[in-house]
């Protein structure tokens, strides 16, 4: 018998040997790569952050500069600008993609009519190439657009959103906002269907109305997707290059050149590659503190 019991354990234990072989063999593919595109140029960022390297650099005049790149950033002016530029521009983003999100997955979870369709409606944006987009809504909201000549056919004097300096930057938050909710709703709705229906049904003989039940029950109850989605958005928002440079090209002016825009500027136009490489690093550092700080404050609202 205990011959009999030892070959099975040896049995099971190649099995499970072999089922994690395969697993790591699935996953290698993706660990390279992630590696070679990913995990390699960012410790090469990092290096260079504390060195002189411009993007015609020879290697025989690299010098290590300490944290000179990083006094740099700090005492310039118009880099700080640009990161406040695009903490504005989180503010906007984040909240309304949020409540966005939600409120049309509420809406869509319940008997609306054509309700598939809708869903698909709010979805197909989210998978449309944005330099499509932005040139859909330059052309809406040009001097010449359909939008704008509607409203003075009205006797309205609209603003020209894009060309605004106070209004550019919200306006192009929104239109990011348009184009990626449509993964939030998505999301939003698998949480919703798995609520459970007596909790519901159980507040509403309490006396409970929609509003009650949305908040204490249907609120708590996908907090776990709130806490993702509210994470993939702020990181979502710090990365807003393609959108800004699709729609404003960084103007007018400065009005809308975030920290982004601007790192691609100072390694590509003014070839201040170890610049560049310092100033991603503290957006790096940044995206981190806010992350930590979320994932240290989620013991208190998120329910598991």
């Amino acid at each position: 018998m205990k011959k009999k019991n030892r070959a099975v354990k040896t049995k099971m234990t190649k099995a499970e040997k072999k089922e994690t072989l395969t697993g790591y063999l699935f996953v290698a593919p993706y660990l390279i790569f992630f590696l070679i595109f990913t995990g390699i140029p960012f410790l090469v960022a990092i290096g260079l952050s504390f060195v002189n390297v411009k993007y015609i650099t020879q290697l025989d005049n690299l010098k290590f500069v300490g944290l000179r790149n990083f006094e740099k950033i700090f005492a310039s002016k118009e880099i700080m600008q640009s990161l406040w530029r695009t903490f504005e521009y989180s503010l906007v983003y984040v909240p309304l993609i949020m409540i966005v999100g939600f409120g049309l997955a509420v809406i869509l979870n319940k008997g609306v009519y054509l309700k598939n369709t809708l869903r698909s409606m709010m979805f197909l944006p989210y998978v449309s190439n944005m330099v499509a987009v932005a040139v859909i809504f330059k052309v809406l909201l040009g001097t010449n657009g359909p939008l704008v000549q509607g409203l003075r056919s009205l006797g309205f004097d609209p603003p020209i959103l894009l060309q605004d300096i106070k209004l550019a930057l919200p306006t192009v938050a929104v239109i990011a906002v348009w184009k990626s909710v449509g993964l939030n709703m998505v999301t939003y709705l698998g949480a919703l269907q798995d609520v459970p229906k007596e909790l519901l049904e159980a507040a509403q003989i309490d006396g409970a109305n929609r509003w009650q039940r949305v908040r204490h029950v249907i609120i708590p109850m996908i907090s776990p997707t709130t806490f993702f989605l509210l994470i993939s958005s702020i990181t979502g928002s710090l990365q807003n290059f393609t959108v800004i440079q699709s729609l404003t090209d960084g103007g007018p002016g400065q009005a809308t050149t975030v920290m982004s825009v601007n790192i691609v500027r100072t390694a590509f136009s003014k070839y201040e590659t170890s610049l560049a490489s310092a100033m991603a690093l503290i957006m790096f550092v940044i995206v981190m503190a806010i992350t930590l700080i979320q994932w240290r404050g989620q013991k208190k609202w998120v329910n598991y």
